[in-house]
């Protein structure tokens, strides 16, 4: 009696069935858009976005940049280059000592 179901789809789906796939298609396309814009703009729906900016930057002090000048030019010896800059709070290392040159093989 029923040759394509007991639901009567043999006359072709009804007006529900089109309003129903119309509202799915438009859900799929909806969520589409959705991905597209939080993909290009990540803070687009409110989420928190954590930036890293840029690396924090170290101030310059003016003394001992005019400490290194003075040093750099022989108006200082490393003696009292490396007391100011100590009394300025940046302690410095003391020079590695000289590396003496390969001897020369006998010949």
């Amino acid at each position: 009696m029923y040759r394509y179901g007991p639901l009567g789809f043999h006359h072709g789906p009804g007006p529900l069935a089109w309003v129903l796939l119309a509202l799915f298609l438009a859900a799929i396309v909806l969520a589409v858009i959705a991905v597209v814009r939080l993909w290009r703009h990540p803070g687009a729906f409110g989420s928190p976005v954590v930036h890293a900016g840029p690396p924090p930057v170290h101030p310059v002090d003016p003394a001992l940049s005019e400490l290194r000048v003075r040093y750099a030019r022989g108006d200082l010896t490393w003696e009292e280059y490396a007391q100011r800059a100590t009394n300025l709070g940046f302690p410095v290392a003391p020079p590695a000592p000289p590396v003496p040159p390969p001897s020369a093989p006998a010949a």
